[in-house]
């Protein structure tokens, strides 16, 4: 039986709602009552960054024979988790060792197997389908949730990323410089409720909702959030200035952790500023300074979380679902040029995903890509399910459909870009819904 959306949204929290499956070994099996608060904070690194430097690291005899670049220089160190299953783990993660028992690592994610551009995959990240279509964003705020739907679907505290959605009018921009003058703003006049001119605007609304086809239900969706702005708008003259003399994720952290409590929103975007698309040489050999300070913004948002409290027992981490992910990983090299002097291109059959906080069974790795050491070779694998609708909800947050752990753990991922034929591709894009197993792709030799 595949779960339709209401079943997914039932049986996960709504704070994750389309994250995993119980039976995975990270979602708790007991459901939540309604009224138990969760929230959602989504941290994009964009650009696509590379997983070994992180928590899928390589050893340093892989560079030194040419198979992988590491401007880090240094030799990564075995990290495991507490189901036993071990990983490579660089010293750039040192910082959110703290959290280890806090959140859970998925390595050898694959993200859309046909396209390697970054909109693709970041439209596959958030809505399992590499041309757009629904957010899994505002499913997190439908009623099918059993919670009441808060006044905003989610709020985006930086920089928006690059993604084509088209439910996505409730996810809002909110920086923490304009909430100062917001605030102020909409305390000095009055809600846009009853009155002349707001009974014709909804009159109109109203008629225009009343056909069919996409304009009437782009009315009925104007009519709801004109419906609703009152409601907003006293929540949002609520919102108190973060301190100028935070850091930046400090304030980020005040005003997400303020939509939260006041019910304006149940999710939160934060993407930071560095962009790890690193192609060019001179771009690549940035990594470890990026990195470094990616991680930093992370595990600042984290303690923050840890620090502040949702009320007298539970932090506002105990009531939240973090999620770092980015649209793919990267290619282990370029071909062109000595591995000291090359960067490195989209990799979209491997990439890495932390999970944490609230209804995450954490401290676990789970998943492996392949090409672990200079001597393995790529092989052929199977890709099991790997189109079907059931998988693609899962995909809502990146995640594959194969089995994890045990004997149906395929390790359906390279680190060595894949040499799918044109057929292949096409095959896999157009099952949609049939769910296919077996279908046998050759791994590449090639390293970029």
């Amino acid at each position: 039986m595949i779960p339709t959306r209401r079943d997914m949204l039932k049986i996960s929290l709504a704070g994750a709602g389309t994250l995993i499956l119980p039976g995975t070994g990270l979602l708790p099996a007991a459901a939540q009552p309604p009224d138990e608060p969760h929230f959602f904070l989504m941290i994009v690194l964009n650009g696509g960054a590379d997983c070994s430097y992180m928590f899928d690291a390589r050893p340093l005899s892989m560079t030194k024979a040419g198979k992988i670049q590491n401007y880090l220089k240094q030799e990564p160190a075995p990290f495991s988790g507490r189901n036993g299953t071990g990983t490579l783990a660089t010293s750039l993660v040192k910082p959110l060792l703290p959290f280890r028992d806090r959140f859970s690592i998925l390595n050898g994610v694959y993200m859309t197997p046909s396209f390697d551009g970054h909109l693709q995959n970041m439209n596959f990240l958030f809505t399992g389908n590499a041309f757009g279509g629904d957010s899994f964003i505002p499913h997190l705020n439908l009623p099918d949730t059993g919670r009441e739907p808060q006044s905003l679907d989610g709020v985006l505290s930086s920089d928006p990323v690059v993604v084509t959605v088209n439910n996505h009018s409730g996810v809002v921009p909110l920086m923490p410089r304009a909430v100062a003058g917001l605030a102020s703003s909409l305390k000095q006049i009055r809600p846009l409720a009853g009155g002349e001119l707001t009974e014709f605007i909804r009159g109109r609304m109203t008629a225009n909702a009343s056909g069919p086809g996409r304009l009437s239900a782009a009315a009925a969706l104007m009519q709801a959030g004109l419906d609703k702005s009152p409601r907003v708008h006293r929540q949002l003259a609520q919102l108190t200035p973060p301190s100028g003399r935070d850091s930046p994720e400090q304030q980020t952290l005040a005003l997400i952790t303020q939509c939260f409590r006041l019910s304006i929103s149940r999710s939160a975007i934060y993407s930071p500023s560095e962009f790890f698309d690193v192609h060019a040489t001179e771009q690549a050999k940035t990594q470890p300074k990026m990195f470094a300070s990616a991680i930093g913004k992370v595990v600042t948002l984290l303690k923050g979380l840890v620090d502040t409290p949702f009320d007298d027992r539970r932090s506002m981490l105990d009531v939240t679902t973090v999620m770092v992910a980015s649209e793919f990983g990267r290619t282990m090299r370029s071909p062109d040029g000595t591995v000291d002097e090359t960067g490195t291109n989209h990799n979209q059959f491997s990439n890495s995903i932390l999970l944490g906080g609230k209804g995450i069974r954490s401290g676990l790795v789970i998943g492996a890509s392949d090409l672990r050491d200079e001597a393995e070779e790529p092989v052929r694998f199977r890709v099991t399910h790997h189109a079907s609708r059931y998988a693609g909800r899962l995909r809502h947050q990146g995640l594959s459909d194969h089995r994890l752990g045990g004997e149906h753990h395929l390790r359906p991922v390279r680190r060595a870009e894949g040499a799918l034929s044109r057929a292949q591709a096409r095959a896999a894009d157009r099952a949609g819904a049939q769910r296919f197993a077996h279908i046998t792709f050759p791994s590449a030799a090639r390293a970029g």
